[in-house]
């Protein structure tokens, strides 16, 4: 089957890394995107783990344009269900202050996820 989503907007929220119980990176954000049949837009929720959570920390900040590529999934915590978008590739395509694309610094390539969010229990996670 498929589920694959793709996303292209602003960064809307700022992005706070965390770490779960075992150590490992993780950040919840959300990014408008607009309608294209109109100027209203979206806040899909987005969930980012392992090493790419640490790359988008690190380079992206509220405001900047990304697109990211995610499978979407729902999951129980707390006895409540909770739908969200799993990013599994980020592309820094314009900076909040368009003072370039990225073209200044080097990005780490290796940006696909080495962490298996699905690997873990949500008692490990830290929201």
């Amino acid at each position: 089957m498929l589920n694959t989503c793709i996303f292209v907007g602003r960064v809307s929220t700022e992005i706070e890394l965390k770490k779960t119980k075992n150590q490992k990176s993780c950040c919840n954000f959300q990014m408008a995107v607009r309608r294209s049949y109109s100027d209203e837009a979206d806040f899909p929720p987005l969930s980012v783990y392992g090493n790419l959570a640490d790359i988008l920390c690190t380079y992206a900040k509220k405001g900047d344009m990304l697109g990211v590529r995610a499978r979407f999934r729902s999951v129980m915590r707390n006895e409540k269900k909770y739908s969200e978008f799993l990013v599994e590739e980020i592309q820094f395509l314009q900076r909040k202050d368009k003072t370039g694309d990225y073209d200044d610094i080097e990005i780490p390539q290796s940006a696909n996820t080495d962490f298996n969010p699905d690997s873990f229990n949500d008692d490990d996670l830290p929201f």
